[in-house]
């Protein structure tokens, strides 16, 4: 789940404490009016997930901005006491905080050093945006011919891959037409091939290690992403797993079925190339490292239950999807009560899910199921009272959270601990070769970091220490931080 925190990086805990108190969340879906340009909007509003629009009347039907988690939308109309000046609109599926107005300019009167925090904030989204929408209007208008022949250059190559890529599954479907709707094999592969060849095309094109070629900029990078997406998104809406990752149903898209259908390996899909294309998908880095990344933390938690040396071992997973790790120990395992697990979610579907499967397999009594929204817990919102846990870990998480919650989550984390207890955290690594295609294509994207990044934040947490150890699944695309809480 994205957190509005890059926001909320401006305020203390308590200042979070009393916007979270005092706000109410709200989920819409996507093309929801949220504000309409010329009204007087009755509260800010902050994007927890999902993505808006911006669109004014002088250029119909045409989006001048996109805003993400952590963006403020109404504040300038709050600030000067104008109608809005924009019309918002609902892009994805959302959630947003809606905070009165009337209550936030009780609170500014009253309580100077949150206004002056609250301002500041608002200084620094307006700063910001400023700059973004100038750099647009400079890129617009620089006459310089290179940008243009760059532009060109790279189109040109990624064009010739995403036609020749085509043109293959034109093959196949012909091939499958005379064949009982069936591909033969031998180009099943040849395919398959040739989309990770693609995929690792768009990368190194338009990934982030390409922004620093000569004359490759942003915009440019942007351009290329749109057009890929309009040539090949059809396609990948055939499948069972990439449709639902670029529809996010449950707001985001490694929700807890999207990752039950990666751990299954199934491919399924539409016509008569979903089910290759799907296959193709689930057969990326991406797609491997989230099957990989099942069994590094079933070892895991195999240790923990070693080291707990004949009493009950308590693990606890943070947003624990359909939690099939746990599952996978609790299959090895003789006496089932040598393990306590704490699953905690924010989405209730998912721990239905999980509920469903342990009643199937008698575990119900090993199992506490937590409806908890990992910010409430973090900042002391919502309280969960837990004996001291001998694990604590997060497998897809925190790639979707500012390094300033990832802190205070870690600090949370470490009140859990008994002394010699771990903390697992998993984050993708910046070298992951699909993130392009994630980025641009699916419109997923999230915050990649590096060894360095963990170590950083564990030191700036109450660990106050690098990483006791980092690891990567097979895929080497996820990493794995891990810190031991010392005595």
């Amino acid at each position: 789940m994205q957190e509005a925190l890059w926001l909320l990086s401006e305020f203390t805990k308590n200042d979070i404490t009393w916007i979270l108190d005092q706000g109410t969340e709200q989920q819409v879906i996507t093309d929801t009016l949220i504000i309409h340009e010329g009204d007087d909007p009755a509260a800010i509003i902050i994007v927890l997930e999902g993505l808006v629009g911006v669109e004014i009347a002088a250029v119909s039907d045409q989006l001048i901005a996109k805003l993400g988690p952590g963006e403020l939308l109404g504040e300038i109309s709050f600030i000067e006491g104008r109608p809005a000046a924009a019309t918002i609109k609902a892009l994805e599926n959302s959630l947003l905080l809606v905070l009165p107005r009337q209550i936030l300019e009780a609170k500014l009167e009253l309580d100077a050093d949150f206004a002056a925090r609250f301002y500041r904030a608002c200084t620094i989204i307006s700063s910001r945006r400023l700059r973004e929408r100038v750099a647009v209007i400079c890129q617009q208008f620089k006459d310089d011919s290179s940008q243009t022949g760059v532009l060109t250059d790279v189109w040109s190559r990624m064009s010739a891959v995403t036609e020749s890529f085509k043109e293959m599954l034109k093959r196949a479907d012909k091939e499958a037409l005379r064949n009982h709707d069936q591909v033969p094999a031998s180009l099943c592969d040849e395919i398959e091939q040739g989309f990770q060849q693609f995929v690792l095309n768009i990368n190194e094109q338009i990934g982030d290690g390409a922004s620093s070629d000569a004359g490759l900029s942003e915009s440019i990078r942007q351009e290329i992403g749109a057009r890929l997406q309009r040539e090949v998104l059809p396609y990948l809406l055939l499948t069972r797993t990439a449709e639902r990752m670029y529809a996010k149903p449950r707001g985001y898209a490694g929700d807890f079925l999207t990752i039950d259908w990666i751990y299954q390996n199934n491919p399924q899909g539409v016509g008569r190339l979903g089910s290759l294309l799907d296959r193709c998908f689930l057969n990326l880095q991406a797609g491997q490292a989230v099957r990989n990344r099942r069994g590094l933390l079933a070892e895991h938690i195999h240790t923990a239950l070693e080291q707990a040396s004949g009493r009950t071992a308590q693990i606890t997973s943070l947003a624990c999807g359909p939690a099939a790790e746990v599952f996978d120990v609790f299959e090895t395992l003789d006496d089932p009560t040598r393990l306590r697990a704490t699953l905690i979610d924010i989405d209730l579907q998912a721990l239905a899910f999980v509920s469903d499967k342990s009643d199937r397999f008698n575990l119900r009594r090993q199992m506490e199921l937590v409806n908890g929204n990992l910010v409430y817990l973090a900042t002391g919102r919502q309280q969960l009272k837990l004996c001291p846990q001998d694990l604590v870990y997060s497998i897809g998480l925190i790639d979707y959270f500012s390094d300033k919650f990832v802190i205070l989550l870690l600090n949370y984390v470490h009140g859990l601990l008994r002394p010699g207890g771990k903390v697992v955290l998993g984050n993708i690594h910046p070298k992951n070769p699909n993130k392009a295609l994630m980025d641009h294509i699916l419109d997923w994207k999230l915050i990649h970091r590096s060894e360095g990044d963990m170590n950083r934040l564990f030191m700036a947490s109450n660990f106050a220490q690098p990483c006791t150890d980092i690891r990567f699944e097979q895929a080497g695309v996820n990493l794995f931080a891990e810190c031991i809480r010392r005595e």
